[in-house]
């Protein structure tokens, strides 16, 4: 399987083998729709896909991610920032995981809430609500009441 280092990360086909230079024309924007894998050594990984918008814009749907290294806090911030930046297009989270049956969701959905608040994701998907790019305030504050009531405490910002 062909890997590529751009940007910054090493990149590879999740499912299929790409060639270097096919991989980088998805990467570039310009391929088909592929999910990827990519890593910035010792700060992150994940898995996404990438697609062309009918408007021409891009949209990164994030499958998972991933921080390592010894410093967590502001590092998943950094790797949406840097998602963002680097292919300018919308964030979808889809959680692939199964909901943890105790909470009824992802554990890590507090930090994702959080991350769509902030705008560093334009939408969230998972098993128990959507949160789209056009949701109401009203939206956004049942979805809230809601892990509230599950975690038993008030979100803070994190």
């Amino acid at each position: 399987m062909a890997s590529v280092e751009w940007k910054g990360a090493k990149w590879e086909a999740y499912y299929s083998s790409l060639s270097i230079p096919e991989l980088l024309t998805v990467l570039k924007g310009f391929g088909q729709m592929e999910v990827l894998r990519f890593e910035v050594p010792g700060r992150f990984k994940g898995e996404l896909s990438l697609c062309l918008t009918d408007d021409g814009s891009k949209e990164i749907t994030l499958y998972h991610l991933e921080v390592s290294g010894k410093e967590h806090v502001g590092t998943g911030r950094e790797a949406l920032k840097w998602l963002r930046e680097i292919f300018k297009g919308a964030i979808y989270l889809e959680f692939p995981d199964s909901p943890d049956p105790a909470l009824g969701f992802h554990p890590t959905m507090p930090f994702w809430f959080q991350m769509y608040r902030e705008g560093l994701i334009d939408a969230l998907d998972c098993e128990n609500f959507y949160l789209g790019p056009q949701a109401t305030s009203e939206q956004v504050g049942q979805v809230c009441e809601h892990i509230e009531s599950v975690m038993g405490n008030r979100l803070k910002v994190l």
